[in-house]
């Protein structure tokens, strides 16, 4: 039972249960404490104010103290009460109703209350109150205390039988609220159960109190997580298996023709060119896979040192000149001077290489590609605009994905470029956007700028 969350909380209500009735039972004994000793008084008050009457009478008209207290001592008695006459110095008794004490000394110790007192006779507690009767002598009226608990011991029974009663409820009550409490719980394990076992649209009704809502929600959340990923695997998963088909069957149809001599001569030359081609490619696209992997996974060996990003972007630009007059394709580039970011500085040249690379491509004859940058509430940002067709409708998140081409784009890329860009982006705590503007696309590359210490 400790074992269950359930029985934790029912161990718990109750713990507090008991604690309460404990509490509740110190004060209902205090209560029925001062309960006692004030009736006690007041009995005695009562019951004695007659006899002291009747005694200072009958001293008053000239009978003797014994007579006295003699002719009172069967009604006395009959109210289970029992006179004494004490000297006032030495308290001894001087006079006994019952006759047991006589020349015995009677202490008076002070009880909760103030008017009265108690000695003992006999293992027996008496109670009593005094009065003097004249200079010598002090009148008491006495009662067994077994006499003023008895309302106590009438009381009892429907004490206990109400702690009874409020204990079962409360027994009751812990179990309702703990089972309210763990069936948000179950559900939770039997929805996680479920996607365990395979079920990825298994979730969870978010009931209960606002922990588990908290937590049922999380789970959700997770859940959805983990279904896009996986869902997200399996389209790469067949992207990849798409992408390493086509150059795997030119290698195989080109080499099998070659060995079956259905191609010679010239056409020989041919053919291994074409498998040459194709087996770079196939190693251009593993290798981007695994960069991008490594990027992701955070184990690739990247430098952390300073680094002044115009330089960076100035040298790709440079390094890309040749390949953008082949295409007839002009960089303009507006790079000033921008903050420092700390980062590797071959991971971000080929960062930028990567997007200088795609708007050269997506770039027309006779058009440019622009160049900026800018610093821009502590970031740098580097924009890289080209004159082409534009991204088409939805993409502007989905060119970052691997093997991702528009409906224009050339064959022979891998289609890796940019998810290696966006994926070493984000290793450096920036991200890269793309967008539509008028007469073609623009890439921003956000990176954080270096925190001066």
């Amino acid at each position: 039972m400790i074992d269950r969350i359930a029985g934790r909380l029912l161990l718990s209500y109750l713990a507090v249960v008991a604690v309460g009735l404990l509490v509740a039972s110190i004060a209902i004994g205090s209560l029925l404490t001062r309960y006692e000793n004030e009736a006690t008084r007041q009995r005695l008050l009562d019951i004695s104010q007659p006899i002291f009457n009747a005694v200072q009478t009958g001293l008053r008209n000239g009978r003797t103290a014994a007579d006295v207290i003699g002719s009172i001592s069967d009604q006395a008695r009959s109210i289970d009460t029992r006179i004494l006459l004490v000297a006032t110095a030495g308290r001894r008794v001087l006079i006994d109703s019952d006759g047991r004490m006589d020349g015995q000394v009677i202490p008076a110790f002070q009880t909760a209350s103030a008017d009265v007192f108690t000695f003992r006779e006999r293992d027996e507690e008496w109670l009593f109150v005094q009065r003097a009767v004249n200079p010598a002598g002090t009148l008491l009226v006495a009662r067994r205390r077994a006499a003023f608990s008895e309302t106590i011991r009438q009381l009892l029974p429907s004490i206990v039988v109400g702690a009874g009663a409020a204990g079962l409820f409360a027994l009751v009550l812990a179990a309702l609220l703990a089972r309210t409490i763990t069936r948000p719980l179950r559900d939770l394990v039997a929805g996680a159960g479920r996607f365990a076992g395979g079920d990825l649209r298994a979730r969870v009704n978010a009931g209960g109190p606002r922990e588990v809502r908290e937590l049922g929600r999380a789970f959700n959340d997770m859940a959805d997580e983990i279904e896009r990923a996986r869902g997200s695997e399996r389209a790469f998963l067949a992207d990849m298996s798409h992408e390493l088909r086509t150059p795997l069957t030119s290698i195989q149809g080109f080499s099998q023709a070659i060995v079956e001599g259905e191609v010679q001569g010239e056409g020989t030359t041919w053919a291994a060119r074409t498998i040459q081609r194709e087996a770079r490619r196939l190693i251009r696209m593993v290798e981007g896979l695994l960069q991008v992997a490594r990027i992701e996974a955070g184990t690739s060996q990247s430098a952390r040192e300073p680094v002044a990003l115009a330089e960076v972007v100035r040298g790709a630009v440079a390094a890309l000149e040749v390949q953008a007059r082949e295409a007839e394709v002009e960089i303009h580039q507006a790079v000033g001077e921008v903050p420092t970011v700390v980062g590797d500085p071959d991971r971000l040249s080929q960062l930028f290489l990567n997007v200088l690379d795609n708007a050269v491509k997506h770039s027309p004859k006779g058009s440019s590609v622009d160049v900026g940058a800018a610093a821009q509430d502590g970031h740098v940002v580097i924009k890289v605009r080209d004159r082409g067709a534009g991204l088409p409708a939805g993409a502007e998140t989905r060119v970052f994905e691997r093997f991702y081409r528009g409906a224009s784009e050339e064959r022979e890329g891998t289609g890796l470029g940019l998810a290696i860009a966006q994926a070493i982006a984000q290793a450096h705590g920036g991200h890269i956007e793309a967008r539509n503007v008028d007469g073609g696309a623009e890439f921003r590359v956000v990176l954080p700028v270096a925190q001066r210490r």
